[in-house]
């Protein structure tokens, strides 16, 4: 075990005996995080910041009369856990009317629209939000008859991302038939015979009437924002990334910080269209920030909201068959393809990618991209490229979000530009029996390859969290335990092993949820490793994070999460 020489101070601090330590952690394993993952046996801290890390002996010579002083009995301290991918506001507001249905098969989805078909007057719709075909038993989206069968008066979306299915009441009600035209950038999908709907719909839900929108919730947005980060808390969560903020989300997070009523830090991303040509694209970011200059552009904020890079949507996605890809999707029914040459959806151009990209360089903004297909890799990459060349972007620390199959070659340009990339590894855990299925073992072998990843460039774990509240139901999972195990094992939850070559060591996967998600928001300077100066937060676990079984790693228990030097979660044992 490696461990430090001797107590680490900052310079500045001058001599441990003129500091006294308002918290000291000690008889601990102290996971440091830092460059050379050090291990410790105690911590201190002052204010908001790490005072010392070092030996008992050492570091308990900055207590005093008022420190509290917690024997760890041997347990891990880790700096707390960073999500570099979540839509807090919208999570936190999914369920506040009515759970939603945990679904894993076919059935339970029919079971679902035939509660609400005996409920619902005729004629309204009946709506299931995010339900990826890739997590039933079946595999595979329903089909308009069966949802036709089921609940034939009423209009009733199947909706799973940018790709969805509709019945035939939906069609009705919607005035869809072999003459409407498909919408900008999407698909009505028709039997190639007759020319009939056949009620699959990529990026094309504009072309139905009336579909109701969320209701209001039975609680406000900002109780339901506070519940939803202590949930997180208790997880051993004290950062996260909001991958799409908007100016009231931004808003919103700096009144709970004015508040005190935060209890973790948010990097806020800016999400931004795309289209338009270049002077409208400029003079909208020019407008981003705001008159305030709060919103912008990337680095803007404190350490408690701090604003991430510009998001945009390249292409479509993994878990609905939408995403764009190298080579055709194969026809199937487990996302309804009957084309031959389907590659997936490209939303943004590669001219008009460019675009944005160099003129957001130019204003010092960082960019990522949801990115999900190889084929969207490769127009990202190029579009990444061409910016370089006249504005280094380097030191932005461009990233891709998703970037769920790189390849050798693309990993080598990430290398060279300083690309970063924002991964979700519950994807692989809920989804990858089912793209090994339908895509094959020659493709899945670049899916997610976090060790390939790693020799190139930094990526961070994040998780996607954006309907429902359960860390382990959720759409998608957030249990930062789930994903980093799943690092470990690279093991399906169907049991299916996929190419364990890439599976990461206990401080790779770490890292992944500390100070690489750090590094990705331009923070490594203040948090993600436990080092004296950085800021004091930190978690308490249950078990050796080294050397419990792999098995046991999903099952740790945080039993005490602080930030900024002050208890937000503490589990009473």
């Amino acid at each position: 075990m490696r461990r430090l020489a001797a107590l680490v101070l900052l310079a500045t601090m001058g001599s441990v005996h003129a500091q006294e330590a308002d918290w000291i952690f000690h008889n601990a394993k102290v996971l440091t995080v830092d460059a050379k993952f050090s291990i410790a046996s105690a911590i201190a801290l002052r204010g908001d910041r790490i005072l010392a890390v070092g030996s008992d002996a050492e570091v308990l010579k900055t207590r005093g009369d008022k420190t509290k002083v917690i024997d760890a009995r041997g347990r891990c301290v880790l700096p707390g856990l960073y999500d570099s991918h979540t839509h807090p506001t919208g999570a936190a507001m999914s369920e506040v009317n009515e759970e939603i249905p945990y679904l894993k098969s076919l059935d339970d989805v029919f079971a679902y629209v035939r509660k609400k078909a005996a409920t619902l007057p005729e004629g309204e719709w009946i709506v299931l939000r995010y339900a990826f075909p890739t997590r039933l038993a079946e595999a595979r989206f329903p089909t308009k008859a069966e949802l036709d069968a089921i609940a034939p008066k009423h209009p009733v979306l199947y909706h799973a991302g940018p790709a969805g299915v509709v019945n035939s009441m939906a069609l009705q009600v919607s005035k869809i038939d072999n003459d409407t035209p498909n919408p900008a950038n999407g698909v009505i999908v028709r039997d190639p015979k007759t020319g009939e709907a056949t009620g699959m719909l990529r990026n094309a839900y504009g072309v139905l009437k009336n579909v109701p929108g969320e209701k209001a919730g039975k609680i406000d947005r900002r109780t339901a924002l506070k519940n939803l980060f202590a949930m997180y808390n208790e997880h051993g969560i004290t950062s996260i990334a909001d991958r799409a903020g908007s100016r009231g989300d931004l808003d919103l997070y700096r009144s709970l910080r004015k508040a005190d009523e935060l209890t973790l830090r948010i990097n806020c991303s800016r999400s931004f269209s795309p289209y338009g040509t270049r002077e409208e694209i400029a003079r909208r970011l020019e407008q981003l920030p705001g008159d305030d200059k709060l919103g912008g552009p990337s680095g803007v904020g404190d350490v408690w909201v701090q604003i991430g890079p510009i998001k945009f949507f390249l292409d479509g996605g993994m878990l609905n068959g939408t995403a764009f890809m190298r080579q055709p999707w194969p026809p199937g029914e487990t996302y309804q393809i009957i084309e031959n040459d389907y590659r997936g959806l490209l939303f943004t151009s590669l001219e008009q990618t460019k675009i944005l990209a160099a003129e957001a360089a130019k204003r010092k903004w960082s960019v990522t991209a949801h990115c999900a297909g190889e084929g969207g890799m490769d127009v990202l990459l190029d579009a990444y490229e061409f910016v370089d060349r006249t504005t280094p972007i380097k030191d932005l620390r461009f990233c891709i979000t998703h970037a769920n199959f790189p390849s050798a070659r693309n990993l080598k340009r990430c290398e060279q530009l300083g690309v970063c990339a924002d991964v979700q590894p519950a994807w692989l855990y809920k989804d990858g029996a089912t793209l090994h299925k339908v895509l094959g073992a020659e493709r899945v072998r670049w899916f997610q390859p976090y060790k390939s990843w790693l020799k190139h460039t930094v990526i961070g774990g994040g998780s996607d969290h954006m309907i429902k509240l359960d860390p382990r139901k959720a759409t998608n999972p957030w249990d930062p335990w789930l994903a980093i195990e799943v690092c470990l094992t690279r093991k399906t939850e169907k049991g299916l092993v996929l190419h364990p070559e890439e599976s990461l060591s206990r401080e790779e996967a770490l890292r992944l949820y500390t100070i690489n998600n750090a590094y990705l928001h331009h923070e490594e300077k203040i948090k993600g490793s436990l080092e004296p100066g950085k800021l004091a937060d930190l978690i308490l676990i249950d078990r050796d994070y080294l050397a419990c079984p792999t098995e046991e790693v999903s099952r740790i228990r945080v039993l005490t999460t602080m930030v900024g030097g002050k208890v937000v979660f503490e589990r009473k044992e």
